[in-house]
């Protein structure tokens, strides 16, 4: 009954009738593709509830034919995008077509047919250009006047300055660029490279040296070389167990770190060519020397010299962290190093051993070496006494047997004559004996 109601009013003009717009479709191609590549064919279909439709293609190409029939999951309009890839094959045209319908969710339906053709050139020769065809830092000039064949410029921007934005176009379209985009400065020379690359690999490298200007610069030299104090704290990383602080350094206010532990003061310095460092500053002494972390572990280690040198070791050089120190090796193939170092965390000063080949480090028991070396050499003096005693008593021992023996001759040459003596008496006796004999037989 209702529905009669409605159609009735429908009829008589007075219920309006909610319709919605046609359903419609564009194609897009590119106008032309080198042979070997790929070209992509374009379907857009609007105010689409349900779709029926094939893209096919013809001419130079391998072919790509795909249907497409589906609707929306609640019936509703929507727009959608159906594509088709194909590869160019040869020289020619290859046309892409689209048949079929499209109906709205009121059911009125669309009948579509459309065609685009896309020509197929021949491959374009890969371009070597690497250059660029503009740079720029916002808001000021280069020095200097841009030129595609000049690699080296200069910008001086205000000390207030702490980014700047870095913009750069390359001249051939297909080449590709690095380097550009915003960063951060500090006072003196910050130094950045742009890197342009060609299709065929050739390259080429811009570098801008964006100078902040500082008005009253505190230079100071370390190792005969000149630095200045960095005073923009945004310019520095607070290194571990070291909090910020700031201090006072010919009237300025600098940044700095602070360990309660060592009772340490770190600043941050800059060489001319822009490269940061921290640097240990001495307020008593007026003194700055480098500062060198090192971590392994659980251990923060501060390496610097030796008090005094360790006996029957030789000194070495060891590199750790790219950084040379100072190191104690018993051989100089050993694999292991002795090095003095201060804690962070303790504030302690030990010797610390360092493996060259895990890069590990271990305190050194000095005292316990010492010991052993003693101990050692007490084993040593004593088997030497020993060895002593030892000959010695052999020596005696051998001048007793050939004694001895000398005695033992002269017994033997003793015993000898007392017995020839004895026979020779035995002898004159028997003689006599028979003389007697003789006699008293006449």
């Amino acid at each position: 009954m209702k529905k009669k109601i409605v159609s009735l009013l429908i009829i008589m003009g007075l219920c309006p009738v909610i319709t919605h717009a046609a359903a419609t479709y564009s194609m897009y191609a590119p106008s032309s593709v080198e042979n070997g590549n790929t070209v992509t064919a374009t379907l857009t279909l609007k105010a689409t509830a349900a779709w029926n439709v094939k893209i096919t293609s013809a001419g130079s190409t391998s072919g790509c034919t795909t249907s497409f029939a589906d609707a929306t999951s609640n019936g509703k309009n929507a727009t959608k995008t159906l594509s088709v890839t194909c590869k160019a094959t040869s020289l020619g045209v290859i046309s892409f077509t689209a048949t079929g319908d499209i109906t709205n969710e009121d059911g009125a339906t669309t009948n579509v047919s459309v065609t685009k053709k896309t020509t197929v050139v021949p491959p374009r020769e890969k371009s070597s250009d690497a250059s660029l065809a503009s740079l720029s830092v916002e808001g000021y000039e280069l020095s200097p006047k841009f030129d595609k064949e000049t690699l080296n410029y200069k910008v001086q921007v205000p000390s207030t300055v702490d980014k700047i934005k870095l913009d750069a176009k390359v001249n051939e379209s297909h080449a590709s660029l690095t380097g550009t985009g915003e960063y951060e400065v500090t006072e003196g020379i910050n130094t950045f490279k742009i890197l342009v690359t060609s299709e065929t690999g050739k390259t080429m490298e811009y570098t801008v040296n964006v100078i902040v200007e500082d008005q009253n610069p505190i230079e100071i030299t370390i190792n005969n070389e000149k630095y200045t104090i960095i005073k923009n704290p945004k310019s520095l990383t607070q290194p571990n167990l070291f909090e910020e602080k700031t201090i006072k350094i010919n009237e300025f206010d600098i940044p700095a770190f602070y360990n309660d532990v060592s009772k340490m003061t770190l600043i941050g310095i800059k060489n001319a060519s822009g490269d940061i460092f921290l640097a240990i500053y001495n307020e008593e002494e007026q003194s700055y020397q480098f500062y060198h972390e090192y971590k392994n572990s659980n251990l923060t280690l501060y390496i610097t010299d030796f008090k005094e040198e360790i006996e029957n070791y030789k000194k070495v050089t060891l590199t750790i962290n790219d950084q040379n120190v100072s190191a104690y090796k018993f051989q100089e193939n050993s694999r292991f190093a002795i090095i003095y170092a201060l804690n962070l965390e303790t504030g302690e000063y030990n010797y610390y051993s360092y493996d060259t080949k895990e890069e590990s480090f271990q305190i050194w028991n000095k005292e316990e070496i010492e010991a052993l070396e003693k101990e050692k050499k007490t084993y040593y003096y004593s088997a030497i006494a020993f060895a002593g005693t030892v000959v010695f008593f052999l020596l005696i021992i051998i001048y007793l047997i050939r004694k001895s023996s000398k005695y033992k001759k002269i017994i033997n040459k003793a015993k000898a004559k007392h017995t020839k003596k004895k026979e020779l008496e035995e002898k004159e006796t028997k003689e006599e004996k028979k003389e007697e004999n003789i006699t008293e037989e006449k």
